[in-house]
């Protein structure tokens, strides 16, 4: 069986915990908010592992935001993550901006409305098709898990669709939390908090 050791750098790690979400049976985040690896001594910061949890780690080491974790593959002697944090790429500087008036295209596959309902703690989206019918409805309690059912679901094609919908489910969730009234499009009013 191939060998492989996942090693963690617990002075990088900030908490964020998203290796323990993705791979709750090598990863947590311990008392101090940092990452620690289960099935280890305590403050153990490698672990030899096989094959059948590779996967695991390394889908647990790529979503780490500073790269706090390695698996190496020990025959090689070297990360099989393909990632290069380290190298030194030259920056794009990039000035944002966008005139709906000239580069908002309608996604091919239709578009949705979103309402949030606070007395039961849900957001609800419906989904309209390319004819304008309503081919789906939605509910949820965050905006992650909303965004994330469209997405699995192939209810967008577009990029800037799945962005704007992330935007605007988030801001669905923010007033439905902080009783705020929501208008799709339109800015949150902080004011009547």
């Amino acid at each position: 069986m191939q060998e492989y050791e996942v090693r963690i750098d617990r002075n990088k790690c900030i908490g964020a915990g998203s290796c323990e979400k993705v791979a709750p049976d090598i990863f947590s985040v311990d008392e101090s908010n940092k990452v620690a690896l289960k099935c280890a001594q305590a403050g153990a910061v490698s672990l030899k592992i096989g094959s059948d949890k590779i996967k695991s780690a390394v889908e647990g080491a790529r979503v780490c935001p500073v790269y706090a974790i390695g698996v190496i593959d020990k025959s090689a002697g070297k990360s099989i993550l393909g990632i290069e944090p380290e190298k030194n790429l030259e920056v794009r500087k990039i000035l944002a901006h966008y005139d709906s008036s000239k580069e908002w295209q309608m996604d091919p596959f239709g578009f949705f409305t979103i309402k949030p309902f606070p007395a039961e703690g849900i957001i609800k989206v419906r989904y309209y098709n390319a004819k304008h019918q309503l081919a789906a409805e939605i509910a949820g309690k965050t905006a992650e898990e909303i965004y994330n059912t469209i997405c699995r679901e192939k209810l967008v094609s577009s990029l800037a669709h799945s962005a704007y919908l992330g935007s605007e489910l988030q801001k669905a969730e923010i007033a439905m939390k902080r009783n705020l009234p929501y208008v799709q499009d339109d800015p949150l009013d902080f004011k009547q908090s």
